[in-house]
């Protein structure tokens, strides 16, 4: 019989770790029919893809990695925007984001992982959430592209995001409930890198202030290498309190060969 024998030794392998779970924990033929309704209602809702990133996304993730010494990357999520526009003042709000908003201002480069130099003309897609972890899924506010210098650096000025609660009316927070796991996913910005048009990096940067970072339901996503540092900078009137960080990101660059 033809077949796909990678896939072959997927399930294979997976059913055979899954059996050592029902002998270990003895589950009865009823919790399995109880488990199969649940995955029913998980796959009629469409979010079964969603679970499988909480569970096992940032291991496959990790696991395929090949840029050694590179920023580690994290996962895209759900709410990104294609098309977002260039922010060239890198400020990633065109509207008041209100008097009370935290506000922060990171910078760092963009470096080669494998000569340390800076990337002239990398670009920075960026988006999260704001200061009451809302994402703006209609228009663009706190989402936009930066480019860097021409030794790498960047500069941008945004809220400084909240945590937020996810799956609270669908089958993963039902889930959640009954696992008595937290509903809420720490703080973080998203930022994914492109150079000369190819995409090197999918990152997302926690915010230290979260009181989520050890309970962040997707899991492994949290690293401390992750983790911004962030220090309080000078007042501005008008604006809420305002905070500086730094953050370097280590990517591939990869050098185009002409054709012979």
């Amino acid at each position: 019989m033809s077949g796909d024998p990678r896939l072959r030794e997927i399930w294979e392998r997976s059913v055979a770790a899954l059996r050592t779970v029902v002998t270990d924990m003895k589950i009865t033929e009823d919790e399995l029919h109880l488990a199969g309704r649940y995955f029913n209602r998980l796959g009629q809702s469409g979010m079964f893809p969603s679970l499988l990133d909480v569970a096992f996304a940032m291991t496959s993730i990790d696991a395929s990695r090949t840029d050694k010494g590179g920023t580690r990357p994290n996962l895209e999520g759900p709410y990104y925007m294609a098309k977002a526009p260039l922010r060239a003042d890198g400020t990633l709000f065109d509207r008041s984001p209100g008097a009370d908003a935290p506000i922060l201002t990171l910078s760092g480069r963009v470096v080669d992982v494998d000569t340390g130099r800076g990337i002239a003309g990398a670009e920075l897609d960026i988006w999260h959430a704001d200061h009451h972890g809302i994402y703006d899924r209609q228009g663009f506010f706190l989402r936009g592209k930066v480019r860097t210098d021409a030794d790498g650096r960047y500069v941008l000025r945004t809220v400084v995001p909240n945590d937020y609660s996810e799956h609270d009316h669908d089958p993963i927070g039902e889930l959640f409930r009954a696992l008595g796991q937290d509903n809420q996913r720490a703080a973080h910005i998203h930022v994914k890198i492109h150079v000369d048009g190819v995409e090197q990096l999918m990152t997302q940067l926690f915010i230290p202030l979260s009181q989520l970072l050890d309970s962040d339901y997707v899991v492994g996503a949290v690293s401390d290498d992750l983790v911004l540092t962030l220090k309080d900078a000078p007042p501005v009137a008008g604006q809420g309190p305002q905070y500086a960080a730094q953050f370097d990101f280590r990517v591939k660059q990869r050098v185009l060969q002409a054709a012979k």
